[in-house]
Protein backbone atom coordinates (compact mmCIF):
# COMPACT_ATOMS: atom_id res chain seq x y z
CA UNK A 1 0.00 0.00 0.00
CA UNK A 2 1.27 3.17 -1.38
CA UNK A 3 -0.47 5.50 0.54
CA UNK A 4 -3.65 6.65 2.25
CA UNK A 5 -5.85 9.76 2.26
CA UNK A 6 -9.25 10.91 3.91
CA UNK A 7 -11.29 13.27 1.47
CA UNK A 8 -13.78 15.40 3.35
CA UNK A 9 -17.15 14.04 1.94
CA UNK A 10 -20.69 15.71 2.22
CA UNK A 11 -23.99 13.52 3.20
CA UNK A 12 -24.60 13.89 0.12
CA UNK A 13 -22.28 11.60 -1.28
CA UNK A 14 -24.32 8.73 0.04
CA UNK A 15 -27.11 9.53 -2.72
CA UNK A 16 -23.97 9.08 -5.61
CA UNK A 17 -23.05 5.29 -4.40
CA UNK A 18 -24.35 2.59 -6.51
CA UNK A 19 -28.18 1.28 -5.17
CA UNK A 20 -26.72 -2.16 -5.14
CA UNK A 21 -23.44 -1.16 -2.59
CA UNK A 22 -26.17 0.56 -0.34
CA UNK A 23 -28.67 -1.79 -0.29
CA UNK A 24 -25.73 -4.34 0.52
CA UNK A 25 -24.45 -2.47 3.11
CA UNK A 26 -28.08 -1.94 4.79
CA UNK A 27 -28.32 -5.66 4.82
CA UNK A 28 -25.39 -5.93 6.59
CA UNK A 29 -26.16 -4.12 9.23
CA UNK A 30 -29.38 -5.66 9.47
CA UNK A 31 -31.67 -2.70 8.33
CA UNK A 32 -34.58 -3.03 5.79
CA UNK A 33 -36.69 -4.14 7.79
CA UNK A 34 -38.79 -1.67 9.01
CA UNK A 35 -39.93 2.08 7.91
CA UNK A 36 -38.60 3.14 11.36
CA UNK A 37 -35.04 1.48 10.53
CA UNK A 38 -31.85 4.25 10.91
CA UNK A 39 -29.82 4.24 7.72
CA UNK A 40 -26.66 2.89 8.42
CA UNK A 41 -23.73 4.80 8.29
CA UNK A 42 -22.06 4.69 5.41
CA UNK A 43 -18.15 4.92 4.54
CA UNK A 44 -16.40 4.68 1.28
CA UNK A 45 -12.81 3.47 0.42
CA UNK A 46 -11.33 4.36 -2.88
CA UNK A 47 -9.19 1.69 -4.55
CA UNK A 48 -6.60 2.97 -6.48
CA UNK A 49 -4.27 0.20 -8.03
CA UNK A 50 -0.90 0.55 -10.53
CA UNK A 51 1.71 -1.46 -11.50
CA UNK A 52 5.59 -0.91 -10.74
CA UNK A 53 5.28 1.67 -13.55
CA UNK A 54 2.64 3.70 -12.05
CA UNK A 55 0.10 2.37 -15.31
CA UNK A 56 -3.78 1.53 -13.97
CA UNK A 57 -4.51 -1.89 -13.60
CA UNK A 58 -8.30 -2.13 -15.02
CA UNK A 59 -10.45 -5.19 -14.42
CA UNK A 60 -8.91 -6.16 -11.19
CA UNK A 61 -11.66 -7.64 -8.66
CA UNK A 62 -11.77 -5.34 -5.65
CA UNK A 63 -13.78 -6.53 -2.43
CA UNK A 64 -14.93 -6.37 1.29
CA UNK A 65 -12.88 -9.53 2.29
CA UNK A 66 -16.03 -10.38 4.87
CA UNK A 67 -18.37 -9.92 2.03
CA UNK A 68 -19.76 -12.23 -0.29
CA UNK A 69 -18.42 -12.91 -4.12
CA UNK A 70 -21.99 -11.06 -5.27
CA UNK A 71 -20.87 -7.67 -3.79
CA UNK A 72 -16.97 -7.71 -5.51
CA UNK A 73 -16.35 -4.89 -7.56
CA UNK A 74 -14.10 -4.62 -10.82
CA UNK A 75 -11.71 -1.52 -11.21
CA UNK A 76 -12.32 0.64 -13.76
CA UNK A 77 -9.85 2.13 -16.84
CA UNK A 78 -8.09 4.24 -14.35
CA UNK A 79 -7.96 0.84 -11.56
CA UNK A 80 -10.20 2.61 -9.46
CA UNK A 81 -13.22 0.46 -7.51
CA UNK A 82 -15.09 2.44 -4.74
CA UNK A 83 -16.03 0.36 -1.80
CA UNK A 84 -19.08 1.15 0.24
CA UNK A 85 -18.77 -0.31 3.99
CA UNK A 86 -19.63 0.14 7.93
CA UNK A 87 -17.37 2.90 9.30
CA UNK A 88 -14.37 1.21 11.06
CA UNK A 89 -11.12 -0.82 9.93
CA UNK A 90 -12.09 -2.58 6.45
CA UNK A 91 -9.96 -5.68 4.70
CA UNK A 92 -9.98 -5.33 1.17
CA UNK A 93 -9.23 -8.39 -0.67
CA UNK A 94 -7.46 -7.58 -4.57
CA UNK A 95 -7.18 -10.57 -7.59
CA UNK A 96 -6.49 -10.07 -10.86
CA UNK A 97 -4.91 -12.60 -13.22
CA UNK A 98 -1.21 -12.19 -14.12
CA UNK A 99 -0.64 -10.21 -10.89
CA UNK A 100 0.48 -11.05 -7.03
CA UNK A 101 -3.19 -10.89 -5.09
CA UNK A 102 -3.03 -8.14 -2.53
CA UNK A 103 -5.03 -7.91 0.99
CA UNK A 104 -4.92 -3.84 2.36
CA UNK A 105 -6.08 -2.54 5.48
CA UNK A 106 -8.35 0.38 5.49
CA UNK A 107 -9.90 2.85 8.66
CA UNK A 108 -12.63 3.63 6.55
CA UNK A 109 -14.48 6.70 8.01
CA UNK A 110 -18.08 8.14 8.03
CA UNK A 111 -19.02 9.98 5.30
CA UNK A 112 -15.22 10.11 4.39
CA UNK A 113 -13.38 9.22 0.51
CA UNK A 114 -10.54 7.61 2.21
CA UNK A 115 -8.28 7.00 -0.94
CA UNK A 116 -5.95 4.17 -0.59
CA UNK A 117 -2.79 3.52 -3.60
CA UNK A 118 -1.88 0.09 -3.90
CA UNK A 119 1.18 -1.19 -6.26
CA UNK A 120 0.18 -4.74 -7.63
CA UNK A 121 3.32 -6.70 -8.75
CA UNK A 122 2.94 -8.77 -11.70
CA UNK A 123 3.81 -12.40 -12.08
CA UNK A 124 6.73 -13.74 -14.15
CA UNK A 125 8.15 -16.93 -14.94
CA UNK A 126 10.63 -18.94 -16.65
CA UNK A 127 11.12 -18.67 -20.40
CA UNK A 128 13.06 -19.21 -23.21
CA UNK A 129 13.95 -19.05 -26.79
CA UNK A 130 15.75 -20.13 -29.86
CA UNK A 131 18.83 -19.49 -32.09
CA UNK A 132 20.71 -20.86 -34.66
CA UNK A 133 23.39 -22.97 -34.05
CA UNK A 134 26.58 -20.69 -34.71
CA UNK A 135 28.60 -24.02 -34.69
CA UNK A 136 27.43 -23.82 -38.91
CA UNK A 137 26.22 -27.22 -38.52
CA UNK A 138 23.45 -27.34 -40.98
CA UNK A 139 20.54 -30.60 -40.36
CA UNK A 140 21.22 -33.81 -42.01
CA UNK A 141 19.60 -36.53 -43.55
CA UNK A 142 19.58 -39.85 -43.47
CA UNK A 143 20.40 -41.62 -47.23
CA UNK A 144 16.84 -42.80 -47.15
CA UNK A 145 15.17 -39.75 -45.98
CA UNK A 146 13.70 -41.42 -42.57
CA UNK A 147 15.43 -39.33 -39.99
CA UNK A 148 16.75 -36.08 -39.58
CA UNK A 149 19.99 -35.07 -37.18
CA UNK A 150 20.52 -31.13 -36.30
CA UNK A 151 21.35 -28.60 -33.41
CA UNK A 152 19.75 -25.68 -32.13
CA UNK A 153 20.87 -23.15 -29.53
CA UNK A 154 18.35 -22.58 -26.67
CA UNK A 155 18.02 -19.68 -24.18
CA UNK A 156 16.83 -20.45 -21.10
CA UNK A 157 15.96 -17.30 -18.28
CA UNK A 158 14.86 -17.48 -15.02
CA UNK A 159 12.01 -15.23 -13.72
CA UNK A 160 13.75 -12.44 -13.12
CA UNK A 161 16.06 -12.45 -16.50
CA UNK A 162 18.66 -14.31 -14.84
CA UNK A 163 20.48 -16.74 -17.47
CA UNK A 164 19.09 -20.50 -16.14
CA UNK A 165 23.24 -22.20 -15.40
CA UNK A 166 24.13 -25.54 -14.75
CA UNK A 167 21.50 -27.09 -17.37
CA UNK A 168 22.17 -30.98 -18.18
CA UNK A 169 21.41 -32.63 -21.07
CA UNK A 170 18.68 -34.75 -19.12
CA UNK A 171 16.85 -31.51 -18.38
CA UNK A 172 16.19 -31.05 -22.44
CA UNK A 173 13.46 -32.96 -24.47
CA UNK A 174 12.47 -32.77 -27.68
CA UNK A 175 8.77 -33.66 -27.99
CA UNK A 176 7.13 -35.68 -30.07
CA UNK A 177 5.00 -34.50 -33.09
CA UNK A 178 1.66 -35.73 -34.62
CA UNK A 179 -0.82 -33.75 -36.81
CA UNK A 180 -3.45 -32.67 -35.96
CA UNK A 181 -6.64 -32.63 -38.24
CA UNK A 182 -7.93 -30.13 -36.47
CA UNK A 183 -5.49 -27.33 -37.79
CA UNK A 184 -5.05 -26.57 -41.67
CA UNK A 185 -2.14 -26.09 -41.54
CA UNK A 186 1.07 -28.51 -41.51
CA UNK A 187 1.66 -28.61 -37.55
CA UNK A 188 5.25 -31.37 -37.81
CA UNK A 189 6.43 -30.76 -41.31
CA UNK A 190 5.85 -27.83 -43.87
CA UNK A 191 6.08 -27.84 -47.23
CA UNK A 192 6.07 -31.18 -47.79
CA UNK A 193 3.50 -33.55 -49.64
CA UNK A 194 2.13 -34.22 -46.46
CA UNK A 195 2.08 -33.82 -43.19
CA UNK A 196 3.78 -36.51 -41.44
CA UNK A 197 4.83 -37.76 -37.42
CA UNK A 198 8.04 -38.08 -35.97
CA UNK A 199 9.64 -38.59 -32.59
CA UNK A 200 12.61 -38.42 -31.35
CA UNK A 201 15.63 -41.08 -31.45
CA UNK A 202 16.71 -42.00 -28.02
CA UNK A 203 19.90 -40.70 -26.32
CA UNK A 204 20.87 -38.19 -29.11
CA UNK A 205 21.30 -35.06 -27.21
CA UNK A 206 24.56 -33.88 -26.83
CA UNK A 207 24.85 -30.41 -24.97
CA UNK A 208 27.65 -27.69 -25.38
CA UNK A 209 27.50 -24.47 -23.68
CA UNK A 210 28.25 -21.23 -25.73
CA UNK A 211 29.76 -18.69 -23.16
CA UNK A 212 28.13 -14.95 -23.94
CA UNK A 213 30.75 -12.77 -25.51
CA UNK A 214 31.44 -8.80 -24.05
CA UNK A 215 28.14 -6.90 -23.56
CA UNK A 216 28.28 -4.33 -26.23
CA UNK A 217 26.48 -0.91 -26.91
CA UNK A 218 23.49 -1.76 -29.62
CA UNK A 219 20.86 0.30 -31.66
CA UNK A 220 17.51 -1.13 -31.55
CA UNK A 221 13.73 -0.80 -32.81
CA UNK A 222 10.95 -2.62 -30.98
CA UNK A 223 7.87 -3.30 -32.71
CA UNK A 224 4.68 -4.11 -30.88
CA UNK A 225 1.68 -5.90 -32.06
CA UNK A 226 -1.49 -3.83 -31.64
CA UNK A 227 -3.88 -5.99 -33.70
CA UNK A 228 -7.16 -7.18 -32.20
CA UNK A 229 -6.23 -10.43 -31.42
CA UNK A 230 -4.17 -9.07 -28.48
CA UNK A 231 -7.17 -7.92 -26.18
CA UNK A 232 -7.79 -11.57 -26.05
CA UNK A 233 -3.99 -12.63 -25.37
CA UNK A 234 -3.08 -10.09 -23.21
CA UNK A 235 -5.75 -8.07 -22.34
CA UNK A 236 -3.75 -6.49 -19.27
CA UNK A 237 -0.88 -4.81 -21.09
CA UNK A 238 2.18 -7.28 -19.76
CA UNK A 239 4.03 -6.27 -23.35
CA UNK A 240 3.61 -2.26 -22.33
CA UNK A 241 4.88 -3.18 -19.18
CA UNK A 242 7.66 -5.55 -20.16
CA UNK A 243 9.00 -2.49 -22.65
CA UNK A 244 9.15 0.11 -19.90
CA UNK A 245 11.46 -2.60 -18.14
CA UNK A 246 13.52 -3.23 -21.56
CA UNK A 247 14.12 0.28 -21.75
CA UNK A 248 14.34 0.93 -17.74
CA UNK A 249 17.15 -1.76 -18.61
CA UNK A 250 19.15 0.69 -21.07
CA UNK A 251 23.47 0.70 -20.55
CA UNK A 252 25.39 3.05 -21.46
CA UNK A 253 25.38 3.53 -24.86
CA UNK A 254 22.52 1.82 -25.91
CA UNK A 255 19.67 3.39 -27.95
CA UNK A 256 16.11 1.88 -28.52
CA UNK A 257 13.09 3.34 -30.75
CA UNK A 258 9.63 1.99 -30.19
CA UNK A 259 6.51 1.49 -32.79
CA UNK A 260 3.22 -0.08 -32.73
CA UNK A 261 1.61 -2.01 -35.69
CA UNK A 262 -1.59 -2.30 -36.93
CA UNK A 263 -4.06 -2.09 -40.21
CA UNK A 264 -6.91 -2.03 -41.36
CA UNK A 265 -10.78 -2.44 -40.19
CA UNK A 266 -10.81 -1.62 -36.85
CA UNK A 267 -6.99 -0.83 -36.05
CA UNK A 268 -6.64 2.16 -33.54
CA UNK A 269 -2.92 3.03 -33.87
CA UNK A 270 -2.90 6.79 -35.40
CA UNK A 271 -0.70 5.71 -38.58
CA UNK A 272 -1.19 2.44 -39.85
CA UNK A 273 0.81 -0.05 -40.55
CA UNK A 274 3.47 1.60 -38.39
CA UNK A 275 3.12 3.97 -35.24
CA UNK A 276 6.27 5.34 -34.35
CA UNK A 277 6.03 6.53 -30.27
CA UNK A 278 9.36 9.15 -30.62
CA UNK A 279 12.43 8.87 -31.73
CA UNK A 280 15.80 7.20 -30.57
CA UNK A 281 15.90 7.38 -26.97
CA UNK A 282 18.92 6.66 -24.51
CA UNK A 283 19.45 5.86 -20.69
CA UNK A 284 18.97 9.21 -19.52
CA UNK A 285 15.42 9.77 -21.60
CA UNK A 286 13.37 6.44 -21.41
CA UNK A 287 10.32 8.13 -19.50
CA UNK A 288 9.93 10.17 -22.61
CA UNK A 289 8.08 6.74 -24.12
CA UNK A 290 5.66 5.85 -21.46
CA UNK A 291 3.07 7.72 -21.52
CA UNK A 292 3.05 6.74 -25.30
CA UNK A 293 3.41 3.16 -24.12
CA UNK A 294 0.33 3.51 -21.65
CA UNK A 295 -1.75 5.35 -24.60
CA UNK A 296 -1.50 1.51 -26.46
CA UNK A 297 -3.54 -0.25 -23.71
CA UNK A 298 -6.61 1.74 -25.83
CA UNK A 299 -5.24 1.79 -29.35
CA UNK A 300 -5.74 -2.12 -29.89
CA UNK A 301 -7.61 -3.60 -32.71
CA UNK A 302 -7.40 -4.23 -37.22
CA UNK A 303 -5.29 -6.97 -38.44
CA UNK A 304 -1.28 -7.87 -38.44
CA UNK A 305 0.71 -6.17 -41.28
CA UNK A 306 3.64 -8.22 -39.83
CA UNK A 307 6.37 -8.21 -42.96
CA UNK A 308 5.57 -4.72 -44.44
CA UNK A 309 5.74 -3.18 -40.66
CA UNK A 310 9.28 -4.78 -39.99
CA UNK A 311 10.20 -2.77 -43.62
CA UNK A 312 9.39 0.59 -42.44
CA UNK A 313 10.91 0.11 -39.26
CA UNK A 314 13.89 -0.83 -40.52
CA UNK A 315 14.15 1.30 -43.20
CA UNK A 316 13.99 3.85 -40.03
CA UNK A 317 16.34 2.52 -38.07
CA UNK A 318 18.93 2.26 -41.16
CA UNK A 319 18.44 5.99 -41.87
CA UNK A 320 18.14 7.38 -38.49
CA UNK A 321 20.67 10.11 -37.55
CA UNK A 322 20.60 9.73 -34.03
CA UNK A 323 21.96 5.93 -34.67
CA UNK A 324 25.36 6.43 -33.19
CA UNK A 325 27.66 5.00 -35.61
CA UNK A 326 29.20 1.56 -35.56
CA UNK A 327 26.39 0.62 -32.89
CA UNK A 328 25.56 -3.03 -34.12
CA UNK A 329 21.51 -2.89 -35.46
CA UNK A 330 18.94 -5.15 -34.28
CA UNK A 331 14.84 -4.97 -34.63
CA UNK A 332 12.65 -6.71 -32.30
CA UNK A 333 8.82 -7.44 -32.93
CA UNK A 334 6.67 -8.70 -30.72
CA UNK A 335 3.20 -10.69 -32.07
CA UNK A 336 0.43 -13.04 -30.79
CA UNK A 337 -0.58 -13.81 -34.45
CA UNK A 338 0.80 -14.26 -38.08
CA UNK A 339 0.81 -12.03 -40.97
CA UNK A 340 -3.12 -11.35 -41.90
CA UNK A 341 -2.26 -9.16 -45.33
CA UNK A 342 0.32 -10.87 -47.20
CA UNK A 343 -1.89 -12.60 -49.09
CA UNK A 344 -1.74 -16.73 -49.86
CA UNK A 345 0.83 -19.44 -48.25
CA UNK A 346 3.21 -18.64 -51.62
CA UNK A 347 2.79 -14.91 -51.67
CA UNK A 348 3.65 -14.69 -47.44
CA UNK A 349 6.80 -17.12 -48.04
CA UNK A 350 8.11 -15.11 -50.83
CA UNK A 351 7.65 -11.19 -48.35
CA UNK A 352 9.21 -13.36 -45.54
CA UNK A 353 12.27 -13.77 -47.69
CA UNK A 354 12.45 -10.43 -49.02
CA UNK A 355 12.20 -9.00 -45.33
CA UNK A 356 15.06 -11.12 -44.30
CA UNK A 357 17.47 -10.47 -47.35
CA UNK A 358 16.63 -6.81 -46.48
CA UNK A 359 17.83 -6.95 -42.94
CA UNK A 360 20.58 -8.92 -43.74
CA UNK A 361 21.96 -6.72 -46.53
CA UNK A 362 21.07 -3.46 -44.14
CA UNK A 363 23.26 -5.00 -41.17
CA UNK A 364 19.98 -5.55 -39.30
CA UNK A 365 19.29 -8.13 -37.24
CA UNK A 366 16.09 -10.07 -36.34
CA UNK A 367 14.49 -11.25 -33.01
CA UNK A 368 10.86 -12.36 -32.46
CA UNK A 369 9.07 -12.58 -29.61
CA UNK A 370 5.85 -14.72 -29.68
CA UNK A 371 2.90 -14.94 -27.36
CA UNK A 372 0.86 -17.66 -27.22
CA UNK A 373 -0.35 -20.84 -29.65
CA UNK A 374 -1.46 -18.48 -31.96
CA UNK A 375 1.91 -17.64 -33.23
CA UNK A 376 3.46 -18.57 -36.91
CA UNK A 377 6.12 -20.79 -35.61
CA UNK A 378 7.65 -21.35 -38.83
CA UNK A 379 7.74 -17.19 -40.12
CA UNK A 380 8.91 -16.23 -36.69
CA UNK A 381 12.17 -18.75 -36.10
CA UNK A 382 12.97 -18.29 -39.81
CA UNK A 383 12.98 -14.23 -39.56
CA UNK A 384 15.08 -15.07 -36.68
CA UNK A 385 17.55 -17.74 -37.40
CA UNK A 386 18.29 -16.07 -41.08
CA UNK A 387 18.15 -12.82 -39.47
CA UNK A 388 20.56 -13.81 -37.64
CA UNK A 389 18.85 -12.89 -33.89
CA UNK A 390 16.79 -15.24 -31.76
CA UNK A 391 13.40 -16.46 -31.23
CA UNK A 392 11.95 -15.83 -28.04
CA UNK A 393 8.53 -17.61 -26.82
CA UNK A 394 5.59 -17.32 -24.20
CA UNK A 395 2.91 -19.52 -23.45
CA UNK A 396 1.47 -17.00 -21.27
CA UNK A 397 1.92 -13.05 -20.18
CA UNK A 398 3.90 -14.35 -17.34
CA UNK A 399 6.93 -15.09 -19.14
CA UNK A 400 7.13 -11.68 -21.24
CA UNK A 401 8.79 -9.92 -18.63
CA UNK A 402 12.10 -12.09 -18.27
CA UNK A 403 12.14 -12.45 -22.24
CA UNK A 404 11.92 -8.60 -22.67
CA UNK A 405 14.76 -8.08 -19.42
CA UNK A 406 16.68 -10.66 -21.47
CA UNK A 407 17.08 -9.01 -24.92
CA UNK A 408 19.72 -6.27 -24.48
CA UNK A 409 22.28 -9.41 -23.64
CA UNK A 410 20.99 -11.37 -26.44
CA UNK A 411 21.34 -8.47 -29.15
CA UNK A 412 24.92 -8.53 -28.07
CA UNK A 413 25.35 -12.24 -28.08
CA UNK A 414 26.64 -11.63 -24.18
CA UNK A 415 24.12 -14.37 -22.79
CA UNK A 416 25.13 -18.06 -22.72
CA UNK A 417 23.15 -20.44 -24.55
CA UNK A 418 22.91 -24.30 -24.66
CA UNK A 419 23.97 -25.66 -27.80
CA UNK A 420 22.04 -29.24 -28.16
CA UNK A 421 21.81 -31.66 -31.02
CA UNK A 422 18.96 -34.07 -31.67
CA UNK A 423 17.79 -36.19 -33.93
CA UNK A 424 14.30 -37.38 -35.42
CA UNK A 425 13.18 -40.46 -37.03
CA UNK A 426 9.31 -40.50 -38.72
CA UNK A 427 9.35 -44.43 -38.96
CA UNK A 428 9.55 -44.82 -42.70
CA UNK A 429 11.56 -43.76 -45.83
CA UNK A 430 11.70 -40.72 -48.19
CA UNK A 431 10.08 -38.09 -45.57
CA UNK A 432 12.41 -36.02 -44.88
CA UNK A 433 13.44 -33.79 -48.33
CA UNK A 434 15.10 -30.73 -48.98
CA UNK A 435 12.86 -27.75 -48.99
CA UNK A 436 10.89 -29.23 -45.99
CA UNK A 437 10.24 -27.44 -42.93
CA UNK A 438 10.09 -29.28 -39.37
CA UNK A 439 8.22 -27.50 -36.84
CA UNK A 440 9.59 -28.90 -33.46
CA UNK A 441 9.59 -28.11 -29.87
CA UNK A 442 11.61 -28.37 -26.71
CA UNK A 443 10.86 -28.90 -23.29
CA UNK A 444 12.80 -27.99 -20.15
CA UNK A 445 13.74 -28.54 -16.72
CA UNK A 446 13.69 -24.69 -15.65
CA UNK A 447 14.94 -26.17 -11.77
CA UNK A 448 11.42 -27.82 -11.39
CA UNK A 449 9.69 -25.45 -13.69
CA UNK A 450 8.69 -26.47 -17.42
CA UNK A 451 9.39 -24.24 -20.11
CA UNK A 452 8.39 -25.13 -23.58
CA UNK A 453 10.32 -23.21 -26.84
CA UNK A 454 8.93 -23.79 -30.27
CA UNK A 455 11.50 -23.54 -33.44
CA UNK A 456 11.87 -24.48 -37.06
CA UNK A 457 14.53 -26.68 -38.67
CA UNK A 458 15.52 -25.83 -42.34
CA UNK A 459 15.47 -29.31 -44.07
CA UNK A 460 18.56 -28.65 -47.04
Amino acid sequence: MDGVEQDRTPSSWRARLPATLVAALVAGCGGGGGGDAAAPQVAVSKIVLVDDFGAPVAGATVSLASASAAHALTTDGNGVALLASVPGPIEVSIAVPTFAAATVRVNASTDQVTSVAVTLKRLTAPAGGSMASRSGAQAVRSADGRTLTFEVELVVVDADATPLDGLVAGDFQLLNCAPDAATPAADCLRNAVADHAYQPTANTTSLVVVPGQAVAPYAAGLLIDQSGSISRTDPLNARLYAAKSLLNGLSAGDQVLIGAFADGAGAAVPQQPLTLLGGFVDAASVTTYFSGLDGLARQVGGQTPLFTSIDALRTRIVTDPAVTAGHPRALVVFTDGADTTCGDVATCARQRQQVIDAAVADGVRLFTIGLSGGIDVETLSKLAAEGGGAMLYADSVEQLIPLYGSLGRLMSLSLPTYRLRFSIDAGEAGVFAPGQTVLARARVNARGRSVDIPFAVAVR
